[in-house]
Parts: C-alpha cells; structure tokens; sequence
C-alpha cells in the first residue's frame, strides 16, 4: 500500500510538473510569439471594422442579426483599445516590438499578450462568421446610398461650405417686425408643424432687432426642459452666472435675481421650440413683461395651447407656396444651375411631393440626391420615400430618419456625435474635429485632419449642419469656424446615440445595468454631487458632465474601470482637483476642464499619453515643468499663463497654443525663449507680448519659423517705436491677425489670405491700401489720436469687396469719413464709428450699403444730429434700406 501511495504521489507530483511546464510554455508564447499576435489582431481588427461599416451602411432590421453585430462591435473596442495602447507606447519609447525589449517592455509585451490572448478565440470565430456571409446583401436588405454630395477643394485651412439659401422668409421676416412694433403683446408666438421653418424665422428675426434691446436672450427648450438650466441660460447673457449657479439657491431666488437684474430694461427673449407651457414658466425664468410695454418675448411652438396658455398672439407659419418649394429643390439638387430636362424634372416634383412642403426635409432630400442627368439615378430615393410612414403628429422625423440612414459609415458617426452638444448650443468646429478624431472616427493618418474637416463639408453641404459664423474668400466659398443643428436634426442625433448605447438622463446613469453604455452626456442636466456614481460602464468612450455648476467634486474610484475613455468634458463644473484615478487613463484623447475652479494642473494630467487636446481655466496661470512629458498634445489652451517652461518647445505635435499675453523675455532657463519654438513649427495659433529688447530676437527666432500661423495677436510693451517685422510675410496661410502698437508698413496688404485684422495704436499706419485686400472681411481700426481724414481710396469703386465688419474706434482728431462709391464696400453688414468726438462729415454713400444691417455710433453730438430718427441722413437711408438698424 506505501509503494503504492508513493505511486500515486509521484504520479501527482509528475502531471503537477507537466501542468507547470506547459503554463509556463504557454505564458512564454506571450512573449515569444507576441509580434505575430499583434500583426494577427492588427489586420483582423481591419477587417471588422470594415465589416461594420457595410453592415450600419446597409441599416438591417433583423433584431437578431442587430444582436450578433452588437458582439462584434465589443470585441472590436477591445481590439482597439489593445492596438490604441501598443500605439501609444511606442510614442513614448516604450515599443512594444522593439528587438531587443527592456524589462518594463517585456512587462508591458506580457500583459497586453494576455489581452490579445483572451480576445483571439472569439475574434476567429466572428472572422469565420464574416467569411461565411460573403456578401452583405444575402444578409442586409439594399439601401440607396447616395455619393457623396462634397465637391472637395484642396484648401489648406479653410473648407468649402455651402451658401445659405432662404426662400419666402423675406415677407414673413416682415410681418413679425410689424408684430413687434405694435406695443399690444408682448408674446409673439409662432405656431407651426415641424421643419416648417419656425426657427429659421426667429433667428432672422432675432439677428435682425437683437440690437434695439438693452438685453437679447436665446433658449432652447427640449420636451423635458430643466428650470434651473434655463435659468443658468438665462443667467449667461447678463453676466449672473455665478449668482444663479451658488450652491443651494433655489428656483425662486433665481427667478428674482432675473427679474431684478432686467427690471427698467428693454429685453429681447426668445423660447425655440417650446412643446407644452405652465402659466407661471414666464414667471419661473424671471420673464416678467409687466414693467414696460418695450420689452418682447417671441416663442416658437407647434402646440397652438401654447398660446393660450402664455395670452401669446398667434402667427400661423404658413407653408411654403408650390413655386417656392420647387426653388428651393432646384437650389439644393441642382447647385442653383438650371434644369437638366423635362425627365428629371418629372421626378424631382414627384420626390417633392414626399418631402410634405417642409423645408428642412425639401433642404435635406435634394442635398442628398446624386448630381445627374439620368431619372433612373433618382428612382431608389423616390421608392424609398414612398415607403415612409408618417403620421400628422409627427411628418419630417421618418424622413429625416431615411436621409440619415443614406449616409456614409463615417459621417453616421460623425453625425450622431452632434449629440453631445446642448441643443441650439453654438458648436466650435475646431473643437468638433478633435472629439471626431478622439473617439476614432478618423483614422490617424498624414490627412486625418484634412478628413475630419471634409466630414464637417460634406454634413453641411447635406444639409445636417447649419453654418452659424461664416465669411467668404475671394474665390465664393463660405468658411466657418462655428455650426449648429437644426432642433429637429438634434432630436434625431440623440435618438440614434440612445440607439447605440449613449445615455442623456441622469436617472439612468444612475442605474447599475448601464455597463454596456459607450457614452454618458449629460450636459447642462443640473447635476450634482449625489448623483453621480462611482460604478461607471468598462465601455465608456465619452463623459460629459459640462456646465453643471453644482458638481464639486468627482469620486475618486471613478475612473478605474473606464480604461478606454477617450473624452472626458468637465468644462463650467465647480470641481477645484482631479482624482487620481484618471492617471489610468492612458486612451484619453480630449480633456475639458475650462471655466471650473482648477487652479494648478493636476499631477494625474502628467500620465496621460494620449491625450490631443487640453483646455485650462483661466484661473490657472501657471504650467508645470512636466508639461512637456505629454507629447502628444496638439493643441493646449492655457488663457492664464503669461510664462511657459522651457519644456514646452518639446510638445513638437503642438498646433495650437491659446495664452494670455506670451512673455518670452525672461532670462531664467526654466521658462520659454524666442530660440525655442525651433522644434513647434507645426504652431497655428499664439499671443505674443514683445518685451524689452526682444524685438530682434522675436524676428528671427519665431516669426521666420512659424510659417503656418492661422491667428497671431502680437503686441508692443516696450518703449522703442517698432516696425511689424516683414519676415511675417512668410505665413502665407495667416487668417486673423491682432497688431498693438506697431507701426504697419504697405507689405500687410500682400497677405492675400486674411480675412481678420484688427490695428491698434499703429500710429497712421491706416494710411495703407487696405482696401485691396482681396479677401478681408473683418477690419478694425482703433487707438489713432492724430488722423484726421481717412485714405478717400476707402470709399472707392471696388474697396473692401467682401469687407462685413467695419469698425472705428477712438480716432480723437478724426472730422471725416470719405465718400463711399457705388460698387464699395458691397458686402458690409455692420458699421461701428465709436469715439470719434470731432466727426464732422459722414454719411455721404452711405445710402449705397445695401446689406448694411447696422450702423452703430457712440459717444459724438454730431453723429447724434446726422442720423436722428426722421432728420436727413436717417431718411435717405432708411429709404433705401428699411431694415437697417441705426442706433447709438
């Protein structure tokens, strides 16, 4: 019995030994075969996520299939998040398949083997799943998809947008005027179905009156509108933010503070797509109309008890007459252009008819159609439109539903993420790109920002996007550097987000069965502290708790299993630090923590080596040393600090670096010189303060460099009289350009790229041909105290032809303002002469501006005089023009 237990024991002790031998083989092959591995993920993640793109291009229905494809988008996060990681090690040194690997590579090598290793089993099997279905259509019902309606124009910096279109807006832009000079109501509401236009209206209403009120104010209202975030809004626009957002005040309290704060003044307000209203909501926002017979609240609704319940007067938008849809179809099928014949003109009117006299659905439709001559081209829309189901309550959304359902994989994407704004919140299309590219939408690559804007290009051109802040260059193309989405447009972003596992309600963040969410949006919900959890879903690609001014703080756990967050948005909370926790974040891309309570860079910020895009609050004027380790960082905004360290000449990827007035006069070798911006030529945008004696070492240390400035604001403290430094001429692609106190010499009108540009206290440098900047649309002049008359060639035939703004400040001498030609400045819309006591004459030609829609003047007796209401300036004026608005 012994020799046989010994036996027994030995024959444990020996499969003990094979067990070990072959676990310590296999964990070998981690590191062993871990190249192959990866090459093998790398190609196969390809592959899926080329799948994926034709199985959301094809839209199936199958709620199996859509279950089957939610396995495989899972495993292909994982697989990115692996490849995204072994990407960024290798940035920072740490190459994962380097030949000779470290210790904490060969660490590193083990680890995401691992990873690899769990993945590899289910990846073979969708692998052979895809191989099996060959093709997509045996799988997926056909869908139309139209080509891509962007004709692309290589541009360096600027993209080609479409020019906006209105049709029959002028006549019912006039009837609310007359509506808000008759002092009878004070609530206007306009009632109409959705995509009629209802909006469109009140924002040309708005632009057009905004400045005959002391105070104008937008909100944008949702069918679970929030008080306390209204108020908020409200509380932006006149300058209560903090008081309104202090912990604990309540809806009263707030309501007050408005009320007082508008009390004796003329205010303008607008309530954008109110759906249903209480009787006391005016008095809940601190709306209260009853002090003056001046003030205006208009409100656009398609609920007629709206009007009802606010003693609102109703204006019934009307459709659109049959010639105007049909002119509006033709502008956006057909560019404008004429008709190609009397076959696609048959059906053009037939895919009219489906779009229900609505212009944003007519907009959307035509903007998707392919450019053509063939009918049959045209035919699979019609049918599909045909197929759609809608109902009175609701016309436009299945339509909009089918134009999205058209597009592009990647603009899909790139289109659902508009969610992640506010609704009618003013969207910064440099900061869109960055999110696009952070969540992986466009692929890294030498044209990946090239790609990203062509995406912004190809939604507007489509319609999906409304240019919000647009100029336009010698060659006709609108450029922009802000958008927004229609209201319906944004209801259907969210609701394709919900559909692909994006929470908007803080009830159901909350909840513990979210683990398989990708992004929590929950800006300007009025969230606070309690309410936000540590138990977060491991697939959370986004967080966004923006303007939510009662989050203090953020749990310290709640980072810990978000591993694959590539946008964290923390911007207008009340948080002061960051918990540590988010140092694990080695995938996060965009980090926004601008307008919060941050006063020194958190030291977790240090260990995110992804990381593209970082604001910082104002209130934070002081970098760290360690800057520099975050070396992917294009673009750093850091308004509050005047001195960078040395470190950050290393940030080699920097594209943008948005400062308070930079200081490069130190001496300490801590902080930054001229000489070191020889590495960040790749720099767009800067504040530069020349001090002392930095002059010539700012000419040839930086500006001979940085040739592919966009925005440069420079200015002069020292006490010598300097020249801008003509090396300048070499930022051929500079857009905006900000001068202080140097004098300007005649080569500034060669720059045949800016559009901005702002003087001031240039001495009489305005003496240059300005006026034949060809693409100048914005210019301010400012701070001259000896110029008496300016250039006459200002006022000449073919001066400032895409000029928009004009503005004339503290010219303490000036007495006259030339003479403007027929044929000069024909495009300007807003005309500013502020602090020119002495004027004498002005106002001759002024009647010839005929897109003047402002003309402003302050602080000048005799201006006072020229432009009273009924005297001879005024008159000959408003005769031509009727709409400008003349006001001091």
């Amino acid at each position: 019995m012994a020799f046989l237990g010994e036996a027994v024991v030995g024959k444990i002790c020996e499969m003990a030994v094979e067990m070990a031998v072959q676990k310590l083989t296999d964990e070998a092959k981690l590191l062993l075969e871990f190249s192959n591995d990866f090459s093998w993920l790398n190609d196969n993640l390809t592959n899926v996520r080329g799948f994926l793109q034709d199985a959301d291009q094809q839209s199936p229905h199958n709620e199996g299939i859509k279950q089957w494809l939610e396995k495989v988008r899972v495993i292909s996060l994982l697989a990115e998040d692996i490849c995204e990681e072994c990407a960024t090690e290798s940035m920072y040194g740490n190459d994962a398949q380097a030949c000779s690997p470290s210790y904490n590579q060969w660490i590193f090598r083990y680890r995401i083997g691992r990873k690899i290793r769990d993945i590899k089993e289910p990846m073979r099997y969708i692998i052979e799943d895809v191989n099996k279905l060959k093709l997509l259509r045996e799988v997926f019902p056909a869908s139309d998809v139209s080509p891509s309606t962007s004709h692309s124009v290589e541009r360096k910096k600027s993209y080609l947008l479409p020019s906006l279109h209105s049709v029959g807006i002028e006549s019912k832009v006039d009837d609310m005027l007359r509506l808000l000079d008759n002092n009878a109501s004070p609530v206007i509401a306009v009632v109409g179905m959705g995509g009629i236009g209802k909006s469109y209206l009140l924002q040309h209403v708005f632009n057009n009156v905004k400045e005959r009120y002391d105070k104008s104010i937008w909100l944008s209202f949702s069918q679970s509108y929030s008080i306390s975030t209204l108020q908020c809004d409200i509380a932006s626009h006149l300058a209560l933010g903090q008081q309104i957002r202090s912990e604990g005040i309540s809806h009263e309290r707030a309501a007050e503070l408005i009320h007082e704060n508008l009390k004796g003044k003329r205010y303008l307000a607008v309530l954008d797509d109110l759906w249903e209203a209480r009787e006391d909501l005016l008095c809940k926002l601190g709306l209260l109309t009853g002090d003056n017979g001046h003030s205006k609240i208009l409100v656009s609704t398609r609920n007629k008890e709206v009007c009802t319940i606010l003693d609102a007067h109703m204006y019934e938008m009307q459709c659109l007459s049959e010639k105007e849809t049909w002119s509006l179809f033709c502008f956006y099928a057909f560019k404008g252009n004429k008709v190609p014949n009397h076959q696609l003109e048959e059906v053009g009117r037939d895919i009219l008819k489906q779009c229900g006299n609505l212009p944003l659905a007519i907009k959307m439709v035509a903007a998707s159609l392919p450019k053509t001559t063939m009918p049959r081209d045209w035919e699979p829309k019609l049918h599909r439109l045909k197929e759609v189901v809608v109902t009175d309550d609701d016309q436009i959304m299945p339509i909009l539903r089918l134009s999205y359902f058209s597009l592009p994989a990647r603009l899909k994407a790139c289109f659902a993420y508009l969610s992640f704004f506010p609704k009618a919140e003013q969207i910064n299309c440099e900061y869109l790109v960055y999110l696009w590219i952070g969540e992986g939408f466009i692929p890294a690559g030498e044209n990946q920002w090239d790609a990203a804007w062509d995406c912004i290009n190809k939604l507007a051109n489509l319609c999906l996007l409304q240019v919000w802040e647009q100029y336009e260059d010698r060659q006709g193309f609108r450029l922009t550097n802000y958008c927004r989405t229609h209201d319906l447009l944004h209801d259907l972003a969210i609701t394709i987000s919900k559909e692909n596992k994006c929470i908007f309600s803080v009830d159901e963040a909350c909840k513990g069965e979210n683990g398989d969410c990708c992004r929590i949006l929950l800006g300007m919900k009025d969230v606070n502290d309690t309410q936000i959890s540590e138990r977060r879903p491991v697939w959370l690609r986004a967080l966004s708790l923006s303007q939510n001014s009662k989050i203090t703080c953020i749990p310290g756990n709640i980072f810990t299993a978000m591993r694959g967050l590539r946008v964290l948005e923390l911007s207008g909370t009340g948080i002061s630090t960051l918990p540590q926790s988010l140092r694990k974040m080695k995938l996060l891309k965009v980090l926004n923590l601008n307008d919060t309570k941050i006063e020194k860079v958190p030291e977790c910020v240090r260990h995110l080596k992804s990381l593209l895009f970082l604001a910082l609050p104002q209130r934070c004027n002081k970098l760290p040393v360690w800057i520099n380790e975050v070396k992917c960082l294009q673009h750093l905004d850091c308004k509050g600090v005047a001195r960078m360290p040395k470190g950050i000449s290393k940030l080699i990827a920097l594209r943008t670096l948005r400062s308070h007035w930079l200081d490069l006069s130190s001496e300490d070798d801590r902080f930054m010189r001229p000489e070191d911006f020889v590495n960040i030529t790749q720099l767009q945008e800067l504040c530069l303060d020349v001090i002392k004696d930095m002059d010539s070492r700012i000419e040839g240390g930086i500006l001979a460099l940085l040739v592919k400035m966009l925005r440069l604001t420079i200015r002069n403290s020292t006490a010598k009289d300097l020249k801008l430094p003509k090396k300048m001429m070499a930022m051929k692609d500079l857009e905006s350009l900000v001068v202080l106190k140097f004098a300007v010499e005649s080569w500034i009108c060669d720059m045949a790229n800016l559009r901005e540009l702002e003087l001031m206290c240039c001495g009489d440098s305005h003496y240059l041909e300005l006026q034949t900047m060809p693409n100048l649309v914005r210019l301010e002049l400012s701070g001259n105290h000896n110029c008496k008359e300016l250039p006459k060639a200002f006022g000449q035939h073919g001066g400032f032809m895409h000029l928009r703004f004009f503005k004339i400040d503290w010219f303490n001498e000036l007495e006259e303002f030339p003479e403007l030609e027929e044929g000069s400045m024909t495009c300007l819309e807003e005309f500013y002469l502020c602090n020119c006591r002495k004027v004498k004459k002005v106002g001759v030609g002024l009647e010839r501006l005929k897109c003047l829609k402002l003309l402003y003047y302050k602080n000048s007796d005799k201006l006072e005089e020229m432009f009273k209401v009924g005297g001879e300036y005024w008159n000959k004026i408003k005769v031509i023009n009727p709409r400008v608005i003349i006001m001091s």
